[in-house]
């Protein structure tokens, strides 16, 4: 026997399609908020060069290790330190981070998000007057900006330049904006179909979904 939902057209919806779609929604939603800025913060205690340096961690990951970790940054490529540009990288890294609280999205495609020299390949955030995560621009982006790196994208990581400049796309993987986007479809197409099936008194775990997806979308 398969439970409809009254109200929903001639043969009404059935109760497994509303506990799908919310289950999609929860997908969805739960996908973007992978791409978390702060999954490690710290403070940047020694250059290395323009790409890497070394981080007194002070929020931990599952993925972090030691209490001072080395960060590589993902998808970009500064000048070898032999070179005559390599040291103004390393000085612009140095200018911009040494000191400072930084926070890392770590890449999760890679083995414990490290590469093969055991860094934490990562995209780096800066910090707010209030010791917060700025959104945009990423550090990343930042040395390429200044000249000092060019990008280099691995279809290795989990990242996509492309979303670090604002030309349509967002400052990292997945922009306010991008998210505000995917947050306005699921009010207008998913949601309204939920909470038609939470209308009903024999959908107890649609309802139950639905009252759940609105406390995490701030509904």
């Amino acid at each position: 026997m398969e439970w409809m939902i009254p109200g929903s057209g001639k043969a009404g919806l059935p109760l497994i399609s509303a506990i799908s779609l919310a289950s999609m929604a929860f997908i969805i939603f739960s996908s973007i908020c992978l791409a978390a800025p702060d999954e490690v913060y710290g403070t940047v205690t020694n250059i290395v060069n323009g790409a890497t340096f070394d981080l007194e961690v002070e929020k931990a990951d599952p993925r972090v290790e030691q209490r001072t970790e080395r960060v590589k940054l993902a998808d970009v490529k500064t000048p070898d330190m032999k070179t005559a540009d390599g040291p103004a990288a390393r000085d612009f890294t140095y200018a911009v981070l040494q000191g400072r609280r930084v926070y890392l999205d770590i890449d999760d495609y890679s083995h414990n998000g490290r590469d093969s020299q055991g860094s934490l390949v990562c995209v780096a955030s800066l910090s707010g007057a209030y010791g917060q995560p700025l959104a945009a621009p990423n550090f990343n982006r930042l040395l390429v900006d200044s000249g000092h790196a060019r990008l280099d994208n691995s279809t290795d990581n989990e990242f996509d330049p492309r979303y670090w400049w604002d030309d349509g796309y967002g400052s990292s993987r997945f922009s306010s904006g991008a998210l505000d986007d995917v947050s306005q479809d699921i009010r207008e197409e998913l949601l309204p179909k939920i909470e038609e099936s939470a209308e009903s008194a024999l959908d107890r775990a649609a309802r139950e979904m639905w009252q759940w997806f609105k406390a995490q979308m701030g509904l």
